[in-house]
């Protein structure tokens, strides 16, 4: 999935185990098309300052590790692919849009840069062909990843990989070297805990606008129908759970202004004979909130406009 602070969570909490256990070497299944740039420097930071050698493995087929998920990849002690994957496009992407101002632009883009130089210099990878991911938004498939020197194996699946890597020494990111014995060795599968699960859940920024909505309407039944009970107490919770998530994510405050207003607009209109003119404001103001809700990198971290279309119609 996506890349946000409940990854973040999620990672180190299997770097904390894998290290309490003294695993052999810690194994990350990716897939993502990317995410929040503040959460991936945070999983950045854990897997090169993790004592267990931490192997990044894209797969299954078919799957990528773009943008965010390439400098994830990178930073990692053995990156491997699946066949039929691919990986790079990772041109920084500023909050708010793809259109920024030719001197925020260079910054970000030097800033992104500058963090792939250092993470794939150090794991002794291709710095230069790294780097044009960043500023040219190249992408490779398995093969040409491989080929670049930005991956160190192709593998078809867990056992190939434990095959592959059995008897490898690989460089740690401080220096140091190691021998890795994977083959034949207990795997230990890590799940995301509940609470986990749910607010990653949450985190999809059309679960939290859709909360968000339907929240409010249940707390405006309760305001014109004193003593139902129900719709305020299901909305309250509604509403909680997405402003916990909104919280969470990048969020633009205008945005939130254009949904209230929107339910102001459909109050009023119940109120008083506007042949739907105020209805159609409220509509409007309402997908128009929902589109600028969440100020997310890729399109997967913002609010599609057959949800926001499909909640603010009805």
């Amino acid at each position: 999935g996506t890349i946000h602070p409940i990854t973040t969570e999620f990672i180190g909490r299997a770097i904390d185990a894998a290290s309490r256990q003294r695993d052999s070497a810690l194994l990350i299944q990716l897939r993502t098309p990317g995410g929040l740039a503040d959460s991936t420097r945070d999983i950045i930071e854990r897997i090169v300052a993790s004592p267990v050698p931490v192997i990044i493995y894209v797969a299954p087929s078919g799957s990528r590790a773009a943008s965010a998920g390439f400098f994830i990849l990178e930073s990692a002690d053995v990156a491997a692919m699946a066949p039929g994957t691919n990986t790079g496009a990772a041109h920084p992407v500023l909050l708010g849009g793809p259109q920024m101002d030719k001197i925020m632009n260079e910054k970000v883009e030097n800033d992104s840069a500058a963090l792939m130089r250092s993470i794939v210099s150090k794991r002794g990878r291709n710095v230069e062909a790294a780097e044009s991911a960043v500023r040219q938004s190249k992408s490779w498939t398995d093969q040409e990843a491989l080929k670049e020197h930005l991956t160190d194996l192709v593998a078809a699946n867990q056992q190939d990989l434990f095959h592959q890597l059995e008897g490898r020494t690989i460089t740690r990111f401080h220096g140091g070297t190691m021998t890795l014995h994977l083959e034949g060795q207990p795997v230990r599968v890590m799940e995301m805990t509940l609470k986990q699960q749910i607010l990653s859940f949450l985190m999809d920024p059309n679960m939290s606008f859709t909360l968000l909505s339907v929240g409010l309407l249940c707390l405006y039944i309760e305001f014109t129908h004193p003593g139902v009970i129900v719709p305020g107490v299901v909305g309250f919770f509604m509403v909680v759970l997405a402003v916990f998530a909104l919280n969470i994510l990048p969020v633009r405050y205008t945005a939130l202004g254009l949904i209230l207003l929107a339910f102001v607009f459909f109050a009023l209109e119940a109120k008083f004979v506007t042949h739907g003119v105020l209805t159609i404001a409220g509509i409007a103001a309402l997908t128009l909130g929902a589109l600028l809700l969440v100020d997310g990198p890729i399109p997967q971290m913002r609010v599609h406009l057959w949800t926001a279309l499909a909640v603010s119609v009805p």
